[in-house]
């Protein structure tokens, strides 16, 4: 099964549509599940950003990683998790192309974590 154009385009819509279904514990233990998985670290800084109380994210930054680690989470993916060796080829997808868009917000939760760890 390939990954097309189409199929990409479709991820994405999905993944907006998702961020009012974002469950912090259904997120939180998928990720735990997940430890081993190579985009573990991306889901876990997503899903850091958004959970931080502290850190004041902008309501777009919040509903794009919101709906991608929904989009992650919910077995209603476009490629079905299940699939062996391709199942979460669009999770991974997702969840870069949120990255890279609001890739300023992630540079700057960094740099506040940083401080705020200089701080303890």
């Amino acid at each position: 099964m390939q990954f097309d154009d189409d199929k990409r385009h479709k991820a994405i819509i999905k993944a907006e549509s998702l961020s009012d279904e974002f469950d912090t514990d259904e997120a939180e233990a998928f990720a735990n599940k997940h430890k081993k998985a190579k985009w573990y670290d991306d889901f876990i800084l997503l899903f850091e950003m958004i959970t931080d109380k502290e850190f004041d994210i902008s309501k777009v930054a919040y509903i794009s990683i919101a709906g991608a680690l929904a989009y992650a989470v919910l077995p209603t993916d476009i490629i079905p998790d299940f699939i062996p060796g391709i199942g979460f080829v669009d999770d991974v997808f997702v969840i870069g192309v949120v990255m890279k868009n609001i890739s300023d917000e992630i540079t700057r939760y960094k740099i506040y974590k940083n401080k705020k760890s200089n701080m303890h």
